[in-house]
C-alpha cells in the first residue's frame, strides 16, 4: 500500500491543496492520503482561527473522499516545536506500507536545514510538485532523493484567501467561513447593514450556482458578488464626489442610486486589493449593465436582480440562468426593463441603453 502524507497549517485548506494531492495520487498511484495539520508551525503566524475550526474545514474539504484521513499527532502534541521527523517517527503504519511525504516547492530551498533530514529522507520518499516559475535547488533534490512531479499547479495560497484576493476553495469551506465569520468576513460586514449583508450573501450563493452550472469559475463569481454592493451604504455625498471626480461624463446621466456600483469597484480594488479585472468589471456594471458584458458580469448582474430574497417569484429566471447564463442574462435584462417601465421608474442612461442595444435588439 502506498500512503501519501501531507502536512501544513491549512489555514484554510483550499483547492490548491486538493489539486496537488490529486496530481500526486495519480502520478504515484497512491492508495490513501493522510493530512497532518500543524498545531503551530514555527515559520508561520496562524490567523485568528482555532485548531478546531481548521480541522472542521479540512473535514468539509475531504468529505466523500474515502481514502483521505487526518492525522492529529501534531495537533495533540505538547511539544513546543513539532518537527516532521518526530511526527513521521511516531506515525503508526504497517511496515509494508510505502510512505511518501509531499512538500511544497518552496521547501526545497531549505530542505537541508530541516531537523534530522538525513534520517527523514530514509524513512519516507519526499515528493514535490512543480510550481510555475520557481527555480529548483538541485543539490537538495539529488541529496535527499526528492521525487519531482513536473505538472503545472495552481498558485492559490491560504494567505490569498484570508486576504480576500482569491476564494478558490470547496463551497462547503466557503460556507463555513461565512457562517463562522472568519478571515475577511468581519471587514466585509463593516460596510453593510444586516439587510444588505443578507442580500449580498444570497446574490453570492446564486452567482456561484449559475457559474458552476455553466462551467465558469464559481469562486470568482462568489467573490465578485460578495463585493458588488460594498459601496451601497457609503454616504451619498461621498458617492457623488467619487463619481464626479472619476466618471464626470456619467454624473448627470445616471440616477444617484446607481453610483454605488462605481464606488463598490473602487473599494474592491483599493481596500480589498482585488486585481482581477474581470471581477472588478462585474462589480462596476452590476446595476446598469453595459455593452460587451463578460460572462462573469452577466452572471453577477442576473444574480443581483433575481436572488430569492427579492420578494417575487424568480424561479423561472433562475432556471433559465442555470440552463444557459447568456440566454438567462438576456431574459433577466428584459424582465428588469419591463418591470421598471411598468412601475414608471426611470432606467434610461448611457450604460443601460448600450446594454439594451447590445443584447435586446427586438425590445419594444
Amino acid at each position: 500500500m502506498k500512503t501519501l502524507l501531507f502536512g501544513g497549517s491549512f489555514d484554510p485548506i483550499h483547492n490548491g491543496h486538493l489539486q496537488i494531492l490529486e496530481k500526486a495520487c495519480t502520478h504515484l498511484q497512491i492508495d490513501r492520503v493522510v493530512l497532518i495539520p500543524a498545531r503551530a508551525p514555527r515559520w508561520k503566524k496562524l490567523s485568528s482561527t482555532s485548531d478546531e475550526q481548521r480541522i472542521d474545514m479540512i473535514k468539509l474539504a475531504i468529505e466523500g473522499k474515502s481514502n483521505y484521513s487526518i492525522c492529529y499527532d501534531e495537533m495533540n502534541s505538547s511539544d513546543e516545536i513539532n518537527y516532521t521527523y518526530n511526527t513521521i517517527s511516531h506515525y503508526n503504519h504497517d511496515e509494508r506500507e510505502e510512505l511518501y511525504f509531499l512538500i511544497g516547492y518552496d521547501q526545497l530551498d531549505v530542505l537541508d536545514k530541516w531537523y534530522e533530514i538525513d534520517k527523514l529522507s530514509k524513512m519516507v520518499k519526499i515528493v514535490s510538485i512543480a510550481r510555475p516559475n520557481y527555480q529548483i535547488v538541485s543539490k537538495n533534490v539529488e541529496k535527499y532523493g526528492v521525487l519531482l512531479i513536473d505538472e503545472e499547479i495552481s498558485s492559490m495560497s491560504s494567505s490569498s484567501l484570508r486576504q480576500f484576493n482569491n476564494l478558490d476553495c470547496p463551497k462547503k469551506v466557503l460556507d463555513y467561513i461565512i457562517e463562522n465569520e472568519l478571515y475577511f468576513v468581519p471587514t466585509l460586514k463593516e460596510y453593510m447593514s444586516s439587510k444588505r449583508y443578507n442580500h449580498t450573501l444570497s446574490v453570492a450563493n446564486l452567482a456561484y450556482e449559475i457559474a458552476l452550472k455553466n462551467n465558469i469559475n464559481p469562486s470568482k463569481a462568489f467573490l465578485a458578488a460578495l463585493l458588488h454592493d460594498i459601496g451601497k451604504e457609503i454616504p451619498q455625498k461621498e458617492q457623488e464626489n467619487y463619481v464626479k471626480e472619476y466618471f464626470l461624463n456619467l454624473y448627470d446621466h445616471l440616477n444617484k442610486a446607481l453610483y454605488h456600483q462605481f464606488v463598490s469597484e473602487a473599494i474592491a480594488r483599493d481596500r480589498f486589493k482585488i486585481q482581477d479585472e474581470e471581477i472588478l468589471n462585474a462589480i462596476k456594471f452590476h446595476a446598469t449593465g453595459c455593452s460587451n458584458m463578460t460572462p462573469l458580469a452577466m452572471i453577477v448582474y442576473s444574480a443581483d436582480k433575481i436572488e430569492p430574497t427579492r420578494g417575487y417569484d424568480s424561479s423561472k429566471l433562475i432556471e433559465a440562468c442555470y440552463q444557459d447564463y447568456y440566454q438567462g442574462f438576456k431574459a433577466v435584462l428584459k424582465a428588469n426593463i419591463e418591470f421598471l417601465e411598468e412601475t414608471h421608474k426611470e432606467y434610461q442612461n448611457p450604460l443601460t441603453n448600450s446594454c439594451i442595444a447590445s443584447y435586446l435588439e427586438n425590445l419594444k
